[in-house]
């Protein structure tokens, strides 16, 4: 070092003004080359106009491609560090970005495949409730109890990115309505077919009102779906939880909003040994 300044920063710069000299002396020699051989063709008297026109428009693009040309070899070693630096800012900034990029394009995956709007039931994960806000990198639920079925008055925000790895459970395909179903634990020795009975006729009773709305919207899902669905039916089935132990599995077509008051309607006149 000589006072002050290194020998490695006297060869740069003397690289870059020898880089910049030899740019400006190609350029020069272009410019040179396009005046003579545009001043040859416009006193041609073999060409006609039309000819000198396009033979012009010809020179001048052909000088420009040779000059970006020269350019590129004259710079070689600057452009090479260049690109260097810039591929590896390109893959700091997809490393840095990830979580962002799988956002956006896990909105782009809900967009594109229509998997729920704003007002379904959904299940993303763990993340059961109902859609009230969704944007470009979010989705936010009002939280749905697993057991009770209601509302626990949390908003949760889900990262879209989720969407690329977990499935997306819908409960409104058949609009405000659901099969429901919950489970009934049959004590040993206790009669389970009675149960079966009686559970299948308080099943029948509690959706008789909306059994013909939502057998309508069972129909316009299979027309706009192509789909052969079956009827919406009560419908009580077995369990083994363990080799000694029954339960029964109450399927009940329900509105989606009075699942919890219908399941809890049903239990307590099951349990109500008054009922038949």
């Amino acid at each position: 070092m000589l006072n002050g300044f290194s020998l490695s920063e006297y060869l740069s710069d003397r690289t870059l003004m020898a880089d910049g000299l030899a740019s400006l002396g190609l350029l020069a020699v272009l410019i040179l080359v396009r005046y003579s051989l545009g001043k040859l063709i416009s006193h041609n008297p073999n060409f006609s106009l039309e000819q000198r026109r396009r033979w012009q428009v010809s020179l001048r693009n052909g000088l420009i491609v040779v000059f970006i040309l020269g350019l590129t070899v004259v710079w070689a070693s600057e452009l090479h560090a260049l690109l260097v630096s810039l591929a590896a800012f390109a893959v700091a900034l997809v490393v840095a970005g990830k979580e962002l990029i799988l956002c956006v394009s896990g909105a782009m995956l809900r967009s594109g495949g229509r998997l729920y709007e704003v007002g379904d039931r959904v299940e993303i994960g763990q993340h059961r409730g109902s859609v009230v806000d969704m944007n470009m990198f979010s989705t936010t639920l009002i939280e749905d109890d697993p057991e009770s079925h209601q509302r626990t008055g949390r908003a949760i925000a889900i990262p879209n990115s989720l969407l690329w790895n977990h499935a997306v459970v819908r409960d409104s395909l058949l609009g405000d309505f659901v099969m429901h179903q919950f489970t009934v634990p049959i004590a040993p020795g206790q009669d389970w077919q009675q149960a079966e009975q009686k559970l299948l006729k308080l099943a029948r009773d509690a959706c008789a009102n909306c059994r013909p709305a939502m057998l309508a919207s069972v129909q316009q899902m299979a027309e706009k779906h192509a789909l052969e669905t079956p009827q919406p039916e009560p419908l009580v089935t077995l369990q083994f939880k363990e080799a000694d132990k029954l339960a029964l599995i109450v399927h009940v077509p329900t509105e989606s909003k009075q699942r919890h008051a219908v399941e809890q309607r049903i239990l307590r006149a099951y349990l109500n040994p008054a009922s038949v």
